[in-house]
């Protein structure tokens, strides 16, 4: 079933780590090679010193496949992708996102100064205050063990393309949508030390986003199979890629990221076939 622009995407649990890359280029950094888009440190970015590449993608076992992200990456606001499901290399194709934009055009000319580089199109800055985040949605979750990703940047002002991290994962909807009163925020740890004569000095922290809600609608079936199962399998710990709307505008590029849980709550059974949890999410950096 295609995702539902009106429902949030919750997508878990990332496949990366116990997949098998390969990449037929030989311009990967050795310092910074490939598998660090396997490790979930952000920060140590795989490094690639060409303008474009392909990354192939073996999860040995078919899984369920909905949404496929590229987090921390430095691809300039000119730079396409391509992302391909199928039986392998050279097998049949099952979806094909065809080439696409890194960044879509989902700001309006009206929320930019002419000046700015990127007017005219409409296009989110690659420097944004966000950390960068490619988040492909799958049209129809693929049941498949092969994945390849594209890239090509040859305007990319560093000269390179860095990616901290790979995200492959199961998307999930619930059929009643989250109920009103979610709340999006930022989780700001920035230390203030007050001197004697009351002036302030900060040490900034990088502020996390957060979106807690409520999702108090659920079957048993989704109640167990679903949000129970991912309480047991992420725990606090594990990467869960949050979107208010698979759909590409300004205010859902804001309110997508990956995420831990910050707590567990229980779930709860208040009438009959209805079950109710919670979840509280902030973002990994």
């Amino acid at each position: 079933m295609p995702l539902d622009p009106n429902k949030i995407v919750l997508c878990w649990p990332n496949l990366i780590d116990d997949a098998t890359l390969s990449t037929s280029s030989s311009y990967w950094s050795e310092e910074q090679p490939l598998s660090l888009v396997q490790r979930r440190e952000l920060a140590e970015k795989a490094r690639l010193n060409d303008a474009g590449g392909v990354i192939d993608i073996e999860l040995g076992t078919p899984r369920p496949v909905g949404v496929v992200a590229l987090a921390a990456h430095n691809l300039s606001a000119s730079a396409q992708y391509r992302v391909i499901i199928g039986s392998g290399p050279n097998g049949t194709v099952t979806w094909d996102s065809g080439p696409q934009n890194v960044w879509p055009a989902v700001y309006a000319t009206a929320e930019l100064e002419w000046e700015y580089d990127n007017f005219w199109a409409g296009t989110i800055e690659a420097d944004a205050a966000f950390t960068p985040l490619l988040t492909v949605f799958i049209d129809e979750v693929q049941v498949t063990s092969y994945i390849r990703v594209a890239f090509d940047d040859p305007a990319n002002p560093d000269g390179y393309i860095e990616i901290g991290r790979l995200f492959i994962g199961d998307a999930w909807q619930p059929e009643f949508n989250i109920s009103y009163g979610i709340t999006h925020g930022y989780d700001d740890t920035t230390e203030i030390t007050e001197a004697g004569d009351r002036t302030e000095y900060f040490d900034l922290k990088r502020r996390r986003r957060t979106a807690t809600f409520s999702l108090d609608y659920l079957s048993e079936q989704e109640a167990f199979t679903r949000l129970y199962s991912l309480q047991r399998t992420e725990g606090i710990a594990g990467e869960i890629l949050y979107a208010f709307s698979s759909h590409p505008s300004p205010e859902n590029f804001a309110r997508t990221f990956l995420a831990r849980q910050q707590q567990i709550d229980a779930l709860s059974h208040p009438y009959h076939a209805t079950h109710s949890g919670s979840l509280s999410l902030l973002e990994i950096l």
